[in-house]
C-alpha cells in the first residue's frame, strides 16, 4: 500500500502548462455545449482553472494517494466557465471518470488542425448570450427620468425585442455601432453632431479622424448597420449650401434614441460602452 509523506496543498499550475491546457481549450468553457469564452475580446482571462481532483484536502473529488505535484498537471485540470465550474461540485453527477471524459471529448475538437479550422467558421453571433432587462430601474435612476409604470413596461418590452435582434449582428458591425455611439455622445455639444428628429447622425469627416477609418471603411460599416437597421448614411446641408454626409444611428420604433442613453449610463455609472455592444449585457441596466 502507498504511503503518504506529504501534506496535502495547493500549487500554482506552471506557465508550461497553463499554455498548453489554455490551447487545448480553443477558448472555449470546456463544459458540453458551453460557448463562452475563456479569453475576452481585451485579453482579460474570463474563465477558471477547475481541478478534476481537488488540490485541497476537503475539495471536490480530492485523492489522498495522489500528489500535489500531480494535481497540477494538465491531465488533472480544465477551463470553464463559473457557472460551469459550480455545476461540477455535485460530485455524484461529475465523477472523476465523467470530468476525465468531458475533457477528453473537448480538447478532441481542436486537437486536429482540420477541426481547428471548421471551429472558426461557425456562426460566433450564437455564442453570445445576451442578458435581458426586466425594469430598467437603474438605469431610470441614474438618468433621473421619471415615467410611470405603464411606459417603463413597453420600454423594457422594446429593449428585450431589440437586443434579440441585435444579438444576431456580427460583433464588427456592433463594434463601429458602439463606436459611433460614444464619439456621437462626446462630441454631442459639437457641431459635427446633427440631430434628425428623433434621431441623431455624425459627420463623417469627424468619424475618419477620430477612428482613422477610410471614406470607404465608414461606407461599408454603414451599410452594414444599414442592412441590420441599426442606422445609415445622411446628407447633411450646410448653411452655406455645400453638401456633406454623416451616419446616423436609428432610434427605436418609440423614438427612444437608446445609444445615447447608454452612453450617458456608461459615463455616470463608470462602465464601458461595449458591455453593451459586444457582451450584450444589458440586465446591468435593472435593479
Amino acid at each position: 500500500m502507498k504511503t503518504i509523506t506529504e501534506i496535502p496543498k495547493r500549487l500554482a499550475p506552471t506557465g508550461e502548462t497553463l499554455r498548453e491546457l489554455f490551447l487545448k481549450s480553443g477558448n472555449l468553457c470546456a463544459f458540453p455545449g458551453c460557448s463562452h469564452l475563456m479569453m475576452n475580446a481585451e485579453g482579460v482571462f474570463i474563465g477558471e482553472i477547475c481541478h478534476i481532483e481537488a488540490a485541497e484536502t476537503g475539495g471536490q473529488r480530492f485523492n489522498l494517494m495522489s500528489t500535489n505535484e500531480k494535481r497540477r498537471q494538465v491531465e488533472n485540470l480544465m477551463l470553464m466557465c463559473h457557472a460551469h465550474h459550480k455545476v461540477t461540485d455535485d460530485v455524484k453527477t461529475y465523477t472523476v471518470a465523467k470530468l476525465k471524459e468531458v475533457k477528453r471529448k473537448h480538447e478532441a475538437r481542436f486537437a486536429s488542425p482540420e477541426r481547428a479550422i471548421m471551429e472558426q467558421l461557425k456562426d460566433w453571433t450564437k455564442s453570445a448570450e445576451p442578458t435581458l432587462p426586466t425594469n430598467l430601474n437603474r438605469l431610470h435612476r441614474v438618468l433621473k427620468q421619471h415615467l410611470d409604470q405603464d411606459d417603463r413596461d413597453r420600454q423594457v418590452a422594446e429593449l428585450r425585442k431589440y437586443v434579440t435582434r441585435l444579438k444576431k449582428v456580427p460583433i464588427e458591425v456592433r463594434e463601429f455601432l458602439r463606436a459611433v455611439a460614444q464619439r456621437m455622445y462626446d462630441m454631442r455639444d459639437e457641431n459635427v453632431v446633427v440631430s434628425f428628429g428623433a434621431s441623431t447622425g455624425i459627420r463623417t469627416s469627424d468619424l475618419k479622424g477620430a477612428l482613422q477609418k477610410s471614406d470607404h471603411a465608414i461606407a461599408k460599416r454603414t451599410r452594414e448597420l444599414n442592412s441590420y437597421d441599426l442606422g445609415s448614411i445622411i446628407e447633411i446641408e450646410d448653411d452655406e449650401f455645400r453638401k456633406d454626409y454623416g451616419v446616423r444611428l436609428e432610434s427605436l420604433e418609440s423614438g427612444w434614441e437608446l445609444w445615447m442613453d447608454l452612453a450617458k449610463f456608461c459615463e455616470r455609472a463608470s462602465i464601458g460602452l461595449d458591455s453593451f455592444a459586444i457582451d450584450l449585457d444589458f440586465a446591468q441596466l435593472d435593479e
